[in-house]
């Protein structure tokens, strides 16, 4: 089961329709007892009985009252859910992470609750929200520019909560994760393209300060000089993961007087962008300019011309990531170590050629 959370799930609403912090005054009046039996329903739940404490953790959930660790031992220390934390739910990026995460969880018994940070970073805070209340009992983060500071403002010690990230991942983020060989994914992209004739080869890279951008910079400059090439600083233009930044590249390579023959873009989303936006403007690929993406999303095979790329295995990073947490959860040891690396794959289709005989 997965439950998709888009905004606090903690709030409540009055009937003038403000936001407010519910209380312990709430859940007791919503509950119908004194608020002497809600604390000790949440403190010392075997001091009052079972029809209180079902009532307490009725109005709890009602009101959204967020409950220390006392919840847990109301909800005989296990939420049984997982939470998740994506920086885009519109990138069909992450949804096969989070499908090989639910793959993992279902059989064993948890739920998935998934929500959003990359508009506002409150998908952050509310999935710290969730693991203090004791709705989840641990989360997946897959989003490499998270606050950590706002994490910990809400989490007393972060490095005791059982957290996992999986594909991106803040530098100094202190727990357990999985991700894939970018760095050695971007170095097959350059070969690849090299291996055709190419030797004037660009790169549009990810969001500054994110962990993927680094990684595939790092790759792609040690692939050009792997195979005797020179880094142009003026062949690295400045992007993001999504259709828009491919756009703004593209225009960019179209005004350029020495333009380079091949394209290696930091994501399939990005390649698609500009792709489209040359298209538009009466180029072609790969016949003006070889293009090759990163991630294999599912339109990649699909696409016009069906997009070269590296490929991802998301499915088996959703599992991976999975598993790691529920040994967290659990107390037990990582079966695949604290910072499994999976390996990617080249995936050869129609947007990459020899380059146009001068």
């Amino acid at each position: 089961m997965v439950i998709i959370c888009a905004r606090n799930p903690f709030s409540i609403r009055t009937s003038a329709m403000k936001t407010e912090v519910p209380t312990i005054q709430d859940v007791a009046r919503v509950a119908g007892v004194s608020t002497a039996t809600v604390s000790r329903a949440l403190s010392n739940p075997e001091r009052v009985s079972e029809k209180a404490r079902r009532q307490v953790i009725e109005a709890v959930e009602r009101t959204g009252y967020v409950v220390n660790e006392a919840a847990r031992t109301l909800r005989q220390q296990r939420a049984n859910a997982i939470g998740v934390i994506a920086p885009d739910l519109s990138n069909p990026f992450f949804s096969s992470i989070i499908a090989g995460i639910e793959q993992i969880a279902g059989p064993n018994g948890f739920g998935v609750l998934v929500t959003e940070s990359s508009m506002t970073g409150q998908g952050a805070f509310d999935h710290a929200s969730l693991l203090a209340a004791g709705r989840v009992d641990g989360f997946v983060v897959l989003d490499g520019q998270i606050d950590l500071g706002r994490l910990r403002n809400r989490v007393t010690s972060l490095s005791q909560v059982p957290v996992v990230s999986a594909c991106e991942y803040p530098e100094d983020f202190p727990a357990p994760s999985v991700t894939v060989d970018n760095t050695g994914g971007a170095e097959k992209a350059v070969r690849h393209l090299a291996d055709l004739g190419h030797t004037k080869i660009g790169h549009i890279t990810g969001p500054r300060g994110n962990i993927l951008t680094t990684t595939r910079l790092q790759g792609f400059r040690a692939g050009l000089k792997a195979m005797g090439l020179p880094v142009r600083e003026d062949y690295i233009l400045p992007g993001d993961f999504n259709l828009e930044a491919g756009k703004l590249a593209a225009e960019i390579w179209r005004t350029m007087k020495d333009r380079p023959t091949a394209m290696f873009c930091a994501s399939d989303q990005q390649a698609f962008g500009f792709i489209s936006q040359l298209s538009r403007q009466g180029f072609r690929v790969p016949e003006d300019v070889s293009v090759i993406g990163f991630d294999d999303i599912e339109v990649s095979g699909f696409f016009v011309p069906a997009l070269t790329t590296i490929s991802q295995p998301r499915l088996e990073l959703g599992r991976m990531a999975a598993r790691m947490l529920l040994d967290r959860i659990n107390g037990e040891s990582h079966r695949e170590g604290l910072h499994p690396q999976l390996d990617v794959t080249l995936v050869v289709r129609d947007s990459t050629a020899a380059p146009r005989a001068e």
